[in-house]
């Protein structure tokens, strides 16, 4: 009987291929290359604040994070909003804090739609050169679960051009060859109007069927039951996302992504739960848990408490993992991280090597 596997992977799996690991700058060049100051100067100043606090020198203020951005910009936004007790001026006049907390959080909106870009840009490039994910993808077993924190689509691509399929947990999906768990969304995922869905032409992967409701109570308030999840066909994809900023519509049918920082609104994302209860399943019932390019950062808050509550139960019972492996070039430096989550009595092999460096064929065969 094959052991049962869960692989986990973040944005170092993709990497291989050209991903960008480190998201800040192409998102700030992003603002450059339109001429954006303000956003810049901001970010400029925050980088100082940053620099200041950890006493490093000026040289290593670009090693913020964009999950960083998005944490520390509510404290800006908060400082501001206090700065308007101090005004002798009400929210609505000119040049007052209050305007300027509206202008951070229309900068931190941008950043999140230079993000769909960035990440198209970067898979465009990798479906290129797939070939080590292929690598990876092709020992896979049938059955078998990959949690993914990543929202490019080259996994996926991996699993087509071998002939294989895959789904995203989804009660509305037939279940197929291998299950991929996207926690954060994916770019080939929209979410649209429940009232307007059917003008795309997309297949549901969810639709809430509330037994309190019929469909003349839309909208009802409940973002989970007035949207609907859509997956978009594959040669579709590229269209709705570079044309996404010509659309008609008040409100832009954007690819479906949780957006960045530890508070990510998972909840805006219709049928986003089946997915992490799917993961939560499956971690709880693995033998081996591969992870692969994923820190477990303490930006992966709700990754982490959640992961650790599946421990709790699983240590209660006896029953933990035979093993976790780590493979990352920081791998030794991550396991603490890891320690944290899936407590001290689960052992962890630290593999220090990159993706593309690993024979998946000899190590998971």
């Amino acid at each position: 009987m094959n052991t049962k596997r869960v692989f986990i992977l973040g944005a170092g799996f993709s990497a291989q291929v050209g991903m960008p690991t480190e998201l800040l700058p192409p998102i700030e060049n992003k603002f450059k290359e339109h001429n954006q100051d303000d956003p810049l100067e901001w970010l400029g100043w925050l980088k100082q604040r940053i620099d200041w606090l950890e006493k490093s020198s000026p040289d290593k203020a670009n090693s913020i994070n964009i999950e960083q951005v998005f944490d520390l910009a509510y404290f800006d936004v908060m400082a501001e909003k206090l700065k308007q007790h101090t005004s002798r001026v009400g929210r609505t006049a000119v040049n007052t804090p209050y305007q300027v907390v509206k202008d951070i959080k229309s900068w931190l909106g941008q950043m999140e739609n230079n993000l769909i870009d960035v990440i198209w840009e970067g898979q465009k490039k990798g479906l290129d050169k797939l070939d080590s994910i292929q690598r990876f993808s092709g020992v896979l077993r049938e059955n078998e679960t990959v949690v993914t924190f990543n929202y490019d689509t080259l996994l996926e691509e991996s699993f087509s051009r071998a002939g294989r399929t895959c789904w995203y947990g989804f009660p509305s999906e037939k279940s197929q060859d291998i299950q991929v768990l996207k926690m954060h969304g994916s770019v080939n995922w929209l979410k649209a109007p429940r009232n307007k869905y059917q003008n795309f032409g997309y297949n549901v992967l969810y639709q809430k069927d509330d037994r309190n409701r019929k469909e003349t109570d839309w909208p009802s308030g409940e973002e989970e039951w007035d949207y609907v999840l859509l997956r978009i066909p594959d040669n579709s994809v590229g269209l709705r996302i570079e044309k996404r900023d010509l659309q008609s519509s008040e409100e832009p049918h954007m690819p479906a992504i949780a957006g960045l920082g530890s508070y990510k609104l998972l909840e805006n994302l219709p049928g986003l739960g089946w997915v992490w209860r799917n993961a939560m399943r499956s971690i709880a019932q693995a033998e081996e848990i591969y992870v692969i390019g994923f820190s477990l950062s303490p930006f992966d808050t709700m990754a982490r408490l959640h992961f650790a509550g599946v421990m709790c139960k699983r240590a209660e019972k006896g029953n933990l993992p035979k093993v976790i492996t780590l493979i990352d070039p920081n791998a030794c430096e991550n396991k603490s991280n890891f320690r944290s989550v899936f407590g001290p009595d689960v052992p962890i092999r630290a593999i220090e090597q990159h993706a593309e460096d690993v024979d998946w064929a000899e190590f998971l065969g």
